[in-house]
């Protein structure tokens, strides 16, 4: 300006008042501030008590402050010539006179005729509660006032700080009730808590001077978890956009709470093949309401095909009840009969790994689903003897072994065994489920005739466990060696009884397994049973030069 320095940009400044330093500074945002001196800015204070409503002059002197500028149409040269001319609003609110009328900022200059025909409208912040600073200048009035977390909460939301805001409400649960407040109508007959406010309140710290309204703890939690939601959403749908998977599964699984969202947010990962970054996070027990099992089932069926050791996990992890058992046996049942996984397939440097984590699996779902057979089946095919005899003693399965008897019988017997272990190794590995067997053909449960057919029909490496068994059924001795009480001795007796008859129907074919394995058995046979051929038990002696035997 000609003949006068231009003013400069105003600013507000926070001295504490103890060491005299600044600890805030703020350039205030005021139109031609070139044009103004010192003596042309005012700053005033107004306190809002809460809840009682507001005085009709607290309300007439917001009212005037709301509009933001003073009406340059009403001498605004004469009433801003100094700073004595300006009147402080006064913070007690006993001031009853109306303020000079607020312009709107875009209203232009308003006509000193016309005041009638404007709306006064109060500001949102101007009638909240608590202590309100203005700084006015001749074009401008700036309304401060104290911030606190609702506000940076608000803040975090419009710069799309889903994170920080989502950890906002995490640790201050509080602020979405405070949020909420300003929007309720509060009953006139409410104490405030403080009557009168002051520039050492307004500055205080957050924790001492934020009073807030507590609602009744069922509305505020339900409030709570439902922004703690809607803000979690975003936060994973930012994630997404910016292609960060992984981070977006590991804060879907602390930030979505109930199954719709869930079920949405797992097809988007299965969508994109995602599946890695999702299923780790994926509810493990049942919600309430609960989250749809084909959600579930689609997870697991991706892993069937494309990774067994994960889909392991996973089945460990999960509640049977999260899914419909039948839908994953039937996929484990199509990708083992798919023929690409078998036990000789080498996965990992492991051969037959994946068939095996397969059959396990089976085993587990067929358990889980009450079918004891099939599981007991799984756990044959998988040599699991400890498994299998557990079951067949829980669940009184020994029936359902029929139709597998050489594989019950190799339960504890290896390929390599089966190659090159001598009869003696063999007879130990195999000797709890033959003693199981031949009770059982005792007993009537297991027909010795479906033992004997099965194991002729596996071939000569399988003669030794038929010498075992036949062994087993016409030697009572063996029974009575297991008996310690009087009762147990008595049942020993008859079941020794029972197998010799048994053993006798096979008296040809002991005759040829004795003289295989154990010339001395074969030697007592020969003297204490009458129902062999004896053509053919000539025949074997010859044979093999067996002269004391044959005489």
């Amino acid at each position: 300006m000609h003949r006068r320095h231009n003013g400069l940009s105003p600013e507000l400044k926070l001295i504490d008042i103890t060491t005299s330093d600044e600890v805030e500074v703020d350039a205030l945002t005021v139109s031609r501030f070139e044009t103004l001196s010192a003596a042309d800015y005012h700053l005033s204070t107004l306190y809002i008590p809460h809840p009682k409503p507001m005085t009709p002059a607290q309300k007439s002197a917001l009212e005037s402050l709301g509009g933001g500028l003073w009406d340059a149409g009403l001498s605004a040269a004469r009433i801003f010539s100094s700073g004595a001319s300006i009147v402080s609003i006064p913070s007690s609110g006993d001031n009853t006179k109306a303020q000079p009328s607020i312009a709107s900022a875009n209203a232009g200059p308003a006509s000193a005729s016309t005041p009638s025909k404007r709306i006064p409208q109060v500001h949102p912040n101007a009638a909240s509660a608590g202590l309100k600073v203005f700084i006015q200048s001749p074009y401008d009035c700036v309304l401060a006032v104290k911030r606190d977390l609702t506000d940076h909460f608000n803040w975090e939301l419009e710069h799309e700080n889903y994170k920080d805001a989502w950890e906002l409400i995490d640790d201050h649960p509080e602020i979405v009730t405070a949020s909420a407040q300003f929007t309720q109508d509060v009953s006139p007959s409410s104490t405030p808590s403080k009557v009168q406010g002051s520039l050492a309140e307004f500055f205080a710290d957050e924790d001492t001077s934020q009073t807030t309204i507590s609602a009744t703890p069922v509305a505020k939690n339900s409030a709570v978890e439902k922004e703690k939601r809607r803000v979690g959403d975003l936060w994973v749908q930012q994630l997404v956009n910016a292609g960060n998977w992984a981070e977006a599964g590991r804060v879907a699984g602390r930030v979505l709470g109930t199954a719709p969202r869930w079920e949405h947010w797992v097809w988007k990962f299965a969508q994109a093949n995602r599946f890695d970054e999702i299923s780790p996070y994926i509810p493990t027990k049942q919600m309430n309401p609960p989250l749809p099992s084909l959600v579930y089932e689609v997870v697991l069926g991706h892993y069937i095909i494309y990774d067994r050791i994960r889909f392991k996990h996973l089945l460990e992890e999960w509640d049977p009840e999260l899914f419909d058992i039948e839908s994953v046996i039937e996929a484990i049942k199509s990708k083992l009969s798919a023929g690409d996984i078998t036990e000789d397939t080498i996965e990992g440097d492991e051969q037959g790994r994946d068939w095996r984590v397969l059959q396990d699996s089976l085993a587990k779902l067929y358990l889980a689903s009450g079918h004891q057979r099939e599981a007991l089946r799984c756990y044959i095919r998988l040599q699991n003897a400890d498994a299998a005899m557990s079951m067949i003693r829980e669940y009184h399965l020994v029936e359902g072994i029929r139709d597998d008897i050489a594989g019950f019988i190799l339960l504890r017997v290896s390929k390599e065994q089966m190659e090159s272990a001598s009869l003696a190794e063999l007879e130990e590995a195999s000797s709890e489920p033959i003693a199981l067997l031949v009770e059982e053909a005792c007993r009537g449960i297991v027909p010795a005739h479906d033992v004997v057919s099965q194991l002729q029909d596996k071939g000569l490496s399988f003669q030794p466990f038929l010498f075992f068994y036949l062994r087993g059924l016409s030697r009572p001795e063996r029974h009575k060696r297991k008996a310690k009480t009087a009762k147990e001795r008595v049942a020993g007796d008859r079941l020794a009884d029972d197998g010799k008859i048994i053993a006798e129907e096979f008296a040809d074919l002991i005759v040829e397994l004795f003289a295989e394995y154990d010339r001395v058995l074969f030697m007592d046979y020969l003297k204490q049973s009458q129902s062999y051929s004896l053509e053919k038990a000539a025949a074997i002696c010859e044979r093999r030069d067996y002269i004391p035997e044959l005489v």
